[in-house]
């Protein structure tokens, strides 16, 4: 026998909610390397120099999404 499916509506009021994205503040190297689209190599150098604030807990770094961002702006080149 099939099984009937019911579809939920929405609450109005439950639509009208913005959508936060749930991301982790800390990201790995990996994760990084996804999102931003760098190369693995600059962006491990740059954590060699401490040119970028890193965390590392064993042999794993993790990098603030905040921290990134302000490098980010603060490299960029003004036409």
């Amino acid at each position: 026998m099939p099984v009937k499916r019911r579809l939920l509506k929405p609450d109005a009021e439950f639509a009208q909610q913005p959508v936060v994205a749930s991301s982790p503040r800390l990201l790995t190297i990996q994760v990084l390397l996804l999102i931003y689209r760098a190369p693995f190599g600059p962006i491990r150098n740059l954590i060699w120099k401490r040119a970028i604030p890193h965390i590392q807990i064993g042999k794993r770094f993790l990098l603030d999404r905040a921290d990134l961002d302000s490098y980010v702006e603060k490299n960029k080149v003004r036409s």
